[in-house]
C-alpha cells in the first residue's frame, strides 16, 4: 500500500483571502485564481521554484504539470543559464533611455523564422499583442469581423464581440464585473 502524505497548506491560504481583500480577484492574471482549482485547499504562492518543481509556502514540493508559469517557461523555472543571462543584464543595466541592440538581434531571428514576416513589433502583455494582432487584421483584410475562440483579454474588442449574449463571458470575468462602456454599453 503506497504512503500518502498529508499536506499542510495554511500559509497559502491565509495569504490569497487576504489577497482577494486587497486586489481584484485575488491575483492580477485570472486564470491564476484559487477557486479554478481548489477553493480554500490551494496553496496559491510559491516559495521557490526549480526545473519543473514548485515549494508552496508551507514547504509542500509539488511538480508543476499544469502549465509552467502560464505556458511561458519552457525551459523550466530558474534555468541556470537564463539566470546567468538575465543577472548580467542586469548588472549592466537592463533598463534605458536608448535602446538594445538585443531587440535588432531578436528581430532578426524572428523574421528569419517565419519568412512571411515582413516586420516584427514587440507587445509587453498577451492582451496588447492581441489588440494589436486584431488591429493589423483589420486593416489588412479591410474587413471589421474577426473570427477567434477562447478567452483574448480585457481589451474592448473582445468584450464587445461577447454582448451578443450576456453568458458570453461567463467563468472568463470575476463574479459581479460588468463589461459597461464597451461600445457605448
Amino acid at each position: 500500500m503506497e504512503n500518502k502524505k498529508s499536506l499542510k497548506i495554511k500559509k497559502g491560504i491565509i495569504l490569497w483571502n487576504k489577497a482577494k481583500k486587497i486586489i481584484p480577484g485575488g491575483t492580477q492574471l485570472l486564470s491564476k485564481r484559487s477557486e479554478m482549482f481548489l477553493p480554500e485547499q490551494w496553496p496559491s504562492y510559491f516559495k521557490k521554484a526549480k526545473g519543473c518543481e514548485v515549494w508552496d509556502l508551507d514547504g509542500n514540493k509539488y511538480i508543476d504539470m499544469y502549465s509552467m508559469g502560464i505556458g511561458s517557461c519552457i525551459l523550466g523555472y530558474a534555468d541556470p543559464d537564463v539566470n546567468k543571462a538575465v543577472k548580467k543584464a542586469i548588472d549592466e543595466g537592463s533598463m534605458c533611455t536608448l535602446n538594445t541592440p538585443e531587440e535588432v538581434e531578436l528581430a532578426e531571428l524572428l523574421l528569419k523564422l517565419h519568412p512571411w514576416a515582413e516586420k516584427v513589433r514587440y507587445a509587453r502583455t498577451g492582451g496588447e499583442a492581441m489588440a494589436v494582432a486584431v488591429r493589423i487584421a483589420r486593416v489588412k483584410s479591410q474587413k471589421d469581423k474577426v473570427a477567434f475562440c477562447g478567452y483574448h483579454g480585457w481589451h474592448d474588442w473582445y468584450l464587445a464581440s461577447n454582448l451578443a449574449d450576456d453568458k458570453n463571458l461567463d467563468g472568463q470575468l470575476m463574479p459581479g464585473l460588468e463589461p459597461k462602456e464597451v461600445c457605448g454599453g
